[in-house]
């Protein structure tokens, strides 16, 4: 007949083994790669009609992020449906920019989507046009 103590000491050794043999580890997650995404606009102070608009990107390290797909979509704030979207292109390391006609004073919604190999970064901007 198992005893109390048996039983305990058996669920004991059970439970180190189980613990012992598993494979899984804690610790820290790496931290997560971040870049410096900024908006700039040409000109300076955004007109109604053409205007260029300049994203400028950097890596965690401060250096320019080349090669990347950068999609830019711009919403009016208080018009729905007044909204575009497009891909930027590349001017130099770390710089990209692409032509947007707004069509209407206001505030605008800039969203700039940066992508590359695996990893995604967003960041919203608003831009008052006078």
């Amino acid at each position: 007949m198992i005893t109390l103590r048996k039983c305990f000491t058996m669920i004991l050794i059970v439970s180190v083994l189980i613990t012992a043999c598993s494979n899984v580890t804690t610790g820290q997650n790496p931290p997560a790669q971040t870049v410096s995404i900024t908006l700039n606009t040409d000109p300076i102070t955004p007109v109604v009609g053409s205007n260029i608009v300049i994203v400028d990107i950097q890596n965690n390290n401060g250096q320019p992020l080349s090669g990347a797909k950068v999609d830019v979509s711009a919403d009016h704030k208080d018009m729905s449906g007044m909204s575009m979207t497009g891909l930027a292109t590349e001017q130099s390391s770390g710089r990209y920019s692409i032509t947007a006609d707004f069509s209407m004073s206001g505030k605008w919604n800039i969203n700039v989507v940066v992508q590359k190999e695996s990893l995604v970064y967003e960041k919203d901007f608003e831009l008052i046009i006078p």
